[in-house]
């Protein structure tokens, strides 16, 4: 009989230890439920059971603990959400994860280098117009007096007064008052994009403009055209024009060339061993055509120069760029603001036949 209770008591004690081992690890997964369905700390508290509160209070729970059950499942009404970037599937939540902004405000606003510029003297002006007088068809009249008391040659001075214009060159952009406020980078990007705007648009008139009330007359509507000899090559073209300037007495200072010409002259090779005829891409030399320097813009017509004396041409600087903002019409009310870029200059050329223009093209 001893023996038959101790059975039945070591069968006993063993179904315990199965339940409380059972027990404990559903315990420690309720807790851990419990842990990702608490309201985090610093949000406030919820007024919904906890899962462990829940899951105690079940039917099935206590009927386990009271013994008649061997095991329990137990229904839990959690509602679970996952917090997911930018898109998010049924049942999550979403979040707007901004991209990584580039540090530039504004991108693709090629920028060439405004040469002409750096190199063209300049006169100070504060009128509407510039005027100058230039000698107007002059002949040397000297001669030999060939006995005492003989007539001298008379000399004539030729001339005329003319006026070049001060033009005004300007652009706006009207713009939010808060995206400027909001975006520094993006005001600094206009102001630099405005003066460089005015700027290169007064070079390109510089070069070709054509005159006119209020307008610049260029350098190419100034000029004196030069025909070099027939299938010339372009830089032989170009040398003959120098020459030509030196037997009028100037200086030749400066070639301008369209960055296309200049391409095909400085990658000339020679026919006999293929080696560059100006010495090649590797040389430290600055750019010029028969050491006379060479400035590139696309101003210049593919196809044509302007070999001149820089001494004899001078940009006019009324008022050098600059940058205003202010309110127009209502923008005051619908807080736009507009910024307004302007300059004030011109262009005089003193001697015509010291500015020769001529085609690189072979016939």
């Amino acid at each position: 009989m001893a023996n038959l209770e101790k059975q039945v008591q070591d069968g006993f004690d063993h179904i315990k230890s199965q339940v409380e081992e059972k027990f404990s690890g559903l315990d420690n997964r309720l807790l851990d439920l419990e842990q990702r369905g608490a309201t985090p700390a610093g949000y406030g508290k919820t007024s919904r059971k906890s899962v462990v509160s829940d899951a105690l209070e079940a039917p099935e729970m206590k009927a386990l603990q009271a013994g008649k059950s061997k095991s329990a499942v137990i229904p839990a009404a959690i509602s679970i959400k996952t917090l997911v970037g930018d898109t998010a599937g049924v049942g999550d939540d979403g979040y707007d994860v901004q991209p990584q902004r580039a540090p530039e405000a504004m991108y693709n606003a090629p920028r060439r280098r405004l040469s002409l510029l750096d190199v063209m003297q300049a006169i100070q002006v504060n009128s509407g117009s510039f005027e100058f007088v230039r000698l107007d068809g002059f002949t040397n009249a000297s001669d030999y007096q060939v006995q005492q008391g003989d007539e001298k040659s008379e000399q004539a001075m030729p001339n005329e007064l003319v006026t070049s214009n001060i033009a005004t060159l300007a652009a706006v952009l009207p713009a939010s008052e808060q995206v400027l406020q909001d975006a520094p980078l993006l005001q600094r990007f206009i102001q630099s994009q405005l003066m460089y705007g005015v700027r290169e648009k007064y070079e390109r008139e510089l070069i070709a403009g054509a005159g006119g009330t209020g307008q610049i007359s260029g350098l190419l509507t100034e000029a004196t055209p030069y025909a070099p000899t027939t299938g010339t090559e372009g830089a032989d073209a170009i040398g003959e024009a120098i020459a030509q300037l030196e037997l009028g007495g100037w200086n030749a200072g400066l070639v301008i060339l369209n960055p296309n010409d200049w391409q095909v002259i400085r990658s000339e090779r020679a026919a006999t061993d293929g080696q560059y005829v100006a010495g090649g891409w590797n040389q430290p030399a600055a750019p010029n055509v028969w050491g006379v320097p060479v400035v590139t813009s696309s101003a210049v017509t593919e196809g044509t120069a302007i070999v001149m004396d820089p001494t004899q041409a001078a940009m006019l600087d009324r008022m050098q760029a600059r940058l205003e903002f202010g309110y127009v019409n209502d923008g005051f009310a619908a807080n736009v603001i507009t910024a307004r870029c302007e300059m004030r200059g011109g262009l005089a050329v003193f001697s015509p036949s010291a500015v020769l223009s001529l085609s690189l093209t072979a016939e």
